[in-house]
C-alpha cells in the first residue's frame, strides 16, 4: 500500500468531488489548478496504485478510460455525447447472474451500458461518435 502523501490525498479528494467520471488528463488538469507543483507522472502513478488497491474504479468506455471514486453502481455511456451516467441496480441481479455462471471469485464487476441518452435521443442529427 502506498503511503498517504499530500498528492495522493489531493487526488482522492478531487475524485470524491467529481461526479462526471474524469479521464486521467481531466483529473490532472483539475488538480494542477490548485497544486502547480504536482507532476503528471505522480498523478498517473498514484491513479494506477489507487486502482490496484481498489480505492477507485477504472471505467472503460469507447472514448477512453475514466475514473470513479464511488463503487456502488454501474455506468451508462452515451455514444453520441460521451456523457457517463451512474446506474444503480439491485445487486441481487448481478449476484444471481454470477451464481448461475458458477463464478464465485469475482472481485468486482465493471458494467457499462452503451446507448443514446435521453438528451441526445431527440436531437435530429443522430451521428454516433
Amino acid at each position: 500500500m502506498e503511503r498517504n502523501t499530500k498528492q495522493r490525498q489531493e487526488i482522492i479528494e478531487t475524485l470524491k468531488a467529481c461526479y462526471d467520471h474524469p479521464t486521467i488528463k481531466e483529473l490532472y488538469d483539475l488538480i494542477k489548478k490548485n497544486h502547480k507543483n504536482i507532476g503528471q507522472a505522480t498523478i498517473y502513478r498514484t491513479i494506477n496504485n489507487l486502482v490496484k488497491e481498489d480505492v477507485i474504479r477504472r471505467v472503460e468506455c469507447p472514448d477512453g478510460i475514466h475514473y470513479d471514486y464511488r463503487k456502488d453502481h454501474y455506468h451508462f455511456y452515451c455514444l453520441k455525447c460521451s456523457k457517463i451516467t451512474d446506474v444503480f441496480l439491485d445487486n441481487k441481479i448481478i449476484d444471481n447472474l454470477l451464481l448461475s455462471s458458477n463464478l464465485n471469485n469475482i472481485k468486482h464487476v465493471n458494467l457499462v451500458f452503451e446507448g443514446i441518452c435521453d438528451s441526445c435521443k431527440g436531437k435530429s442529427s443522430y451521428e454516433i461518435k
